[in-house]
């Protein structure tokens, strides 16, 4: 049974996704509410049974290939009716009630060749179910485990699932060394009693005694002694990678079969995003982006739900780049906004794009991230290139297309700005799950991702092209169960550090012959955003082995250089967020953090009810010996870089004017008459104004800073010495020196 159980253990990872949604929802969020805790207590748990069952009469003696095959099956015909698919497909997956035919074979192993369930195993099936929703109890510690649950909204079912599972040990205090960064840990932590009535909740469902005082029956009595040995073992003890992976095999289970179909039931599927409304955000003063204090590329995810929240802000000074999460190519595709409206007609809407621009003038690059996650649709190689071929246009549309006015594209040529290309972005991140992993449907992926780069670079040459990928999809999961028969399949197709490397632009050289490493890093304009999942104090360390154990030596380098791990922050843990970005710092040469917003009226502080801001600019910075002055200057002064377009113009027009002033010098006898008996003004209007604009650009202006050594005054220096050139063919002119007589 290869990958069988890996199989199980993701459906049942998946059991935060609410059937009805899968064909229609690319970009659904996941979020536990108050409104569903209550339906969820109070509803009829048995009022869907009788159509439960005539669907499964239907199936009885129904022949499948395999259990996979017949779990698939099943998993469609009870789509509408999620709380009972999970015990339907656990019970074909594991019971041995289900029927196996198997094929004799002249190995010790005999082939499967049909499975059924026949009409005694569908009855058990049947009381199973009724079984489990008649008996369903409810217990304060299930009700205690949502309530912490509220609040938190999760863009991927699995990161939802493993959140979940890392705040079940904070409430039992397994493993301190992950529980303890929780900032509500000591509120959440289960005592004495409330464990008390976690291990009578876990008893299995049992006939009703008929006394009062009937004890606890053996099954009763050796779940409890499990569950308190297991606590005795880890509760309050600091765990070893090795070891959390053995805890988190027990918790998984405990978590699936006391707390899942509750999270699932209270669990909030929507896409909240008003299409009706442009997409505004604001910097609120914050100034431009302090990136030249900051140790690496810092990225921003805006999620589409902000949209329109008005209580939020955007501490542009904290980032290098924002990130638009989300829009979604259809099946032909074509580019749509999470409601579904094509994507480019409603960025056309006068008004719907003008976010973009409120960036730029922050000096932030912005990105759009570009999802897909059902390719069921694709049959053939050349359907998946009709594919690719529409999406490189409507990306190139996207992101390529002027933005800005043509008032600042005036100013931009006659200032010489080249950091604002006025494009309707500056990149695109693919975000592209379940993406087939044989080696055709790779080829192809590869031959659109280099394609597409290309394309875009003719537009803006530093363009970057990124792709967004789950950790859990680029190794093997460790946390996912397997016996000593399964194969767990690992990674591959897109989803391998090493086609990443495969598919990075690198610069041209003259020769044709292969750039240096430095090169490539240098001109690096490809990122690999990897989502961690909880608890983040280890996956974080999971990318730098995972990478290590696939990759060596400059290839390795190189790929490290474009890593990006992504916080999906949840507004509780700040002290694990400060260490997160600390050892960011220390261990990448990148960090995103979503969702990327602050509250108004949050404090500058790097704590609860504080900004995220605050703590990447405290956390993942330079040493302090490494930030310039001039940083600093923009820093204290954010007027100046917000509005530098406009002392770039300045510069140009004093500039302009002083080169006409000294060619009128020079071909006009009334104005060289004028200013040699002025010579002090003449200085002073030709070298002050472009001391003072030139100076103005070198402290506050990012591009010119930039520049190497003494360039950036090279103007100034030009003309100083045109001034002393012209000084000193004054002092001659009126010098009374004696002249040679020519015969």
């Amino acid at each position: 049974m290869i990958g069988f159980v890996r199989k199980i253990v993701l459906y049942l990872v998946g059991a935060f996704t609410i059937a009805a949604h899968a064909d229609i929802c690319e970009f659904c969020t996941y979020e536990v509410t108050a409104e569903n805790i209550e339906k969820f207590i109070t509803e009829d748990k048995l009022k869907d049974t009788t159509a439960v069952f005539e669907i499964l009469d239907k199936y009885i003696n129904w022949q499948a290939g395999t259990r996979e095959d017949l779990i698939a099956l099943m998993s469609q015909e009870v789509r509408d009716y999620p709380e009972f698919a999970r015990t339907i497909n656990n019970f074909i997956a594991i019971n041995p009630a289900v029927t196996e035919k198997k094929r004799a074979t002249l190995w010790a192993d005999s082939m499967i060749d049909k499975v059924w369930i026949d009409e005694k195993a569908m009855a058990t099936l049947k009381e199973k179910l009724v079984l489990e929703f008649q008996g369903e109890r409810f217990s304060p510690i299930v009700l205690d485990f949502l309530n912490n649950l509220q609040g938190i909204r999760f863009n991927d079912s699995l990161l939802a699932h493993r959140y979940a599972l890392s705040m079940l040990a904070a409430f039992l205090r397994v493993c301190v060394d992950t529980t303890n960064t929780y900032a509500i840990y000591d509120t959440v932590l289960w005592n004495d009693k409330q464990l008390e009535e976690l291990e009578t909740f876990s008893a299995p469902l049992q006939p009703q005694a008929t006394t009062t005082n009937a004890k606890k029956s053996v099954s009763q009595e050796s779940a409890a002694i499990r569950l308190r040995h297991y606590l005795d073992k880890y509760r309050g003890r600091h765990c070893s990678d090795e070891s959390w992976n053995r805890v988190f095999s027990r918790l998984d289970s405990l978590y699936l079969e006391l707390f899942a179909k509750a999270v699932n039931k209270t669990t909030r599927v929507a896409v909240d995003f008003d299409e009706t409304k442009p997409i505004l955000w604001k910097g609120k003063g914050c100034g431009c982006s302090h990136q030249d204090q900051l140790n690496g590329e810092v990225i921003g995810i805006y999620p589409y739900w902000f949209a329109s929240d008005t209580t939020k802000w955007i501490n542009f000074s904290a980032v290098t780049r924002i990130a638009f999460y989300a829009m979604y190519a259809d099946g032909d595709g074509q580019l749509h906004m999470p409601s579904g409206i094509p994507a480019l007609a409603y960025l056309g809407k006068p008004g719907n794009s003008d976010f973009v621009a409120v960036a730029h003038e922050h000096f932030v690059k912005m990105d759009w991230i570009i999802g897909k996650s059902d390719w069921a649709g694709f049959k053939t190689p050349e359907q998946l290139e009709t594919f690719f071929a529409n999406l490189s246009d409507e990306i190139e549309q996207l992101v390529s297309v002027k933005n800005n006015s043509i008032f600042q594209r005036v100013v931009n040529r006659l200032s010489f700005s080249g950091d604002d290309y006025g494009n309707r972005g500056d990149g695109a991140t693919l975000f592209f799950r379940n993406y087939p992993t044989d080696s055709a449907s790779t080829a192809i992926f590869n031959k659109f991702f280099k394609n597409l780069h290309l394309r875009l670079r003719e537009h803006n040459p530093n363009v970057f092209l990124n792709m967004m990928v789950n950790r859990v999809d680029l190794a093997e999961d460790i946390y996912a169960v397997a016996n000593d028969t399964g194969i767990v399949d690992l990674p591959g197709g897109i989803y391998s550090y090493a086609n990443f490397r495969k598919i990075i632009t690198e610069p041209v050289t003259q020769n044709g012959a292969r750039p240096e490493t430095d090169e490539i890093i240098d001109s690096l304009t490809n990122l690999m955003l990897v989502v961690t999942e909880e608890p983040v104090g280890r996956s974080k360390r999971l990318i730098h082995d995972n990478l290590s154990m696939y990759l060596k030596g400059d290839e390795r380098h190189i790929v490290l250089k474009a890593i990006i791990p992504v916080i999906w922050f949840d507004d509780r843990q700040w002290e694990q967020l400060g260490d997160d970005a600390a050892f960011f710092n220390d261990s990448y040469y990148g960090l995103a953090v979503a969702p990327f917003a602050t509250n108004e009226g949050a404090a500058e502080i790097c704590g609860p009810s504080g900004g995220i801001g605050m703590c990447l600019t405290k956390f993942y910075k330079k040493d302090d010996k490494d930030i310039t002055f001039s940083s600093q200057a923009r820093s204290a002064v954010p007027f100046f870089c917000m509005y530098r377009w406009a002392f770039r113009l300045m510069n140009t027009v004093v500039y302009s004017l002083v080169v006409l002033l000294l060619l009128g010098y020079f071909a006009s006898c009334t104005i060289s008459a004028f200013f040699n008996k002025h010579l002090a003004f003449f200085v002073g209007i030709v070298v002050v104004p472009p001391a003072f604009t030139t100076t103005m650009l070198v402290l506050f202006d990012p591009v010119a800073t930039s520049l190497a050594g003494a360039f950036r005054f090279l103007p100034i220096i030009v003309l100083v010495l045109s001034v002393i050139a012209v000084s000193l063919l004054r002092v001659y002119r009126n010098a009374d020196l004696p002249k040679r007589n020519i015969k």
